[in-house]
């Protein structure tokens, strides 16, 4: 690839980490899903018709059509896995529920033993006359759009949602070398129109996007003419009056950036030094950042890649980035808003920290994401204290070459969502966390057509569902994914 701020990597397949307990590494998918093209199976559809429980045997039986297979199929009501007694294509009968169900409903899932992509889910209501299903779950389907396609577009995506509660975009017009931005109408960006915002120059490359609680957008990019850092805050929410200013002129400097508000509602931008390899920190003192307080974070070696940047459990910036000498992934936890001292930790060692990503989720116990590119894995930190000193890591994929352009956001739920590229199979990928630490993990891959999912951004929308922008290689277009489900369409091993 050619971008400045883009690696390489990635495979399809999906890993999920078996509970301590010893059951089957199984969830509840969020409802039915029938893939449109036929690419995920040629087995047919799975299909529950009807459930019934026998109140004297507590045994419930399931109606449907495919449920056959090489292997039994998984069984769960709501959390709780069932073992069987009886299985045929038609119908599956449990052994005896070990508890007594309460009033309301309850959610049946059967997954098919021989194509875990297909499944289906249904609603069993106790305390009603008839104790049998009466429809089907509600499905929502991903949509995935193209934005932008006048071109070679779509290079460096910044996500965000815009104070109307659809999504907004940034990105790089690759063939022109502007920066270019899209308001979307709706949360599923079923329309938009792109917006020339700089084309004075080289302009748009490694973009950041924010939104104020004034509603309005504001954008950090880097210009490869100058070779500056620049920002600017939009006068309108559609971003029509755009003025930006560099922000910091010294050598060359802009590059990997990362933009957040801090918790004085000032903007704080983390990037890389490249003349001096350093990391640094610019703290706005006014909302147009006319004013600002620039920072040396980390000046050992060359270091200072691939920043992601939260707001810690202290309220003080805390920063994911890549040690280019040591080929470690790092993290600096500032004490104060403008970074102008940092406690900083070598989380992950080996030819790690390539395109990381960091939240910081209700606990205060940060999660990074990144790509381990020794083994061609994606990586997990889950730091077991606010500064991030000390961490557990996992890997979250592991099967061919995947992990890179993570990105990661935190979901509705609580929950942890993750969108990289699997370089082998030229995939968009989504890993979805089903618990708050992590520990079990659903993968999908919402978009296969083509070689998709470079220069990923990924955000929660208004409704609570992930959004995620990102370039389509194959035919040089920006594309934008609205998943169905907060799992983003995943299934289950």
């Amino acid at each position: 690839m050619r971008s400045i701020c883009l690696i390489l990597a990635a495979v399809m397949a999906y890993t999920v980490a078996a509970p301590s307990d010893g059951a089957p590494a199984a969830t509840v998918p969020e409802g039915k899903r029938v893939p449109a093209d036929e690419f995920w199976s040629d087995e047919p559809q799975l299909l529950i018709t009807a459930v019934t429980l026998d109140p004297e045997t507590r045994r419930l039986t399931i109606n449907g059509q495919n449920f056959g297979g090489h292997r039994l199929p998984t069984v769960k009501l709501d959390s709780l896995f069932l073992s069987l007694s009886r299985s045929t294509d038609n119908m599956l009968v449990t052994d005896p529920l070990p508890q007594v169900l309460d009033v309301g409903t309850h959610l049946v899932t059967v997954v098919a033993g021989n194509d875990r992509t297909r499944f289906d889910v249904y609603n069993l209501i106790i305390g009603q006359p008839s104790a049998a299903v009466t429809r089907p779950a509600p499905v929502r389907q991903n949509q995935i759009q193209v934005l932008d396609s006048a071109g070679d577009v779509g290079w460096h995506t910044a996500t965000a949602v815009g104070a109307d509660g659809n999504p907004l975009v940034a990105y790089l017009d690759y063939t022109k070398r502007d920066l270019k931005f899209i308001q979307c109408r709706t949360p599923a960006c079923g329309s938009a129109s792109p917006r020339v915002l700089d084309s004075d120059g080289d302009q748009g490359w490694c973009n950041a996007v924010v939104v104020g609680a004034d509603g309005l957008p504001r954008i950090a990019y880097f210009d490869n003419t100058l070779k500056d850092l620049k920002f600017a805050r939009c006068r309108d929410p559609e971003c029509r009056d755009f003025q930006p200013r560099s922000i910091d002129t010294e050598g060359q400097v802009g590059q990997h950036i990362s933009l957040l508000l801090g918790s004085d509602g000032l903007p704080v931008i983390s990037y890389y030094d490249k003349t001096r390899g350093d990391l640094k920190v610019a703290h706005c003192g006014d909302p147009d950042c006319a004013e600002v307080t620039l920072s040396i974070v980390d000046s050992v070696g060359n270091v200072g890649w691939y920043g992601s940047m939260a707001i810690s459990a202290k309220g003080y910036p805390i920063i994911s980035y890549f040690d280019v000498t040591r080929r470690d992934l790092k993290v600096a936890h500032c004490e104060n808003t403008a970074c102008s001292s940092a406690t900083i930790t070598v989380l992950d060692t080996g030819g790690v920290g390539l395109g990381t990503g960091i939240i910081v989720p209700g606990d205060g116990l940060p999660f990074i994401v990144y790509w381990d590119f020794f083994n061609d894995d994606l990586k997990l930190a889950r730091c077991t204290n606010p500064e991030c000193t000390k961490a557990q890591l996992r890997v979250i994929d592991s099967t061919g070459a995947v992990g890179s352009n993570a990105a990661i956001a935190l979901g509705r739920d609580g929950n942890p969502i993750i969108s990289y590229h699997d370089h082998t199979n030229s995939d968009l990928k989504i890993a979805y966390c089903e618990d708050p630490g992590c520990a079990r993990v659903r993968i999908s891959a919402p978009d296969t057509d083509g070689s998709v999912g470079w220069h990923i951004s990924i955000a929660i929308g208004a409704d609570g569902l992930p959004i995620v922008s990102y370039y389509d290689e194959t035919n040089g277009n920006l594309k934008f994914l609205y998943c169905g489900n907060p799992a983003c369409g995943g299934t289950e091993e």
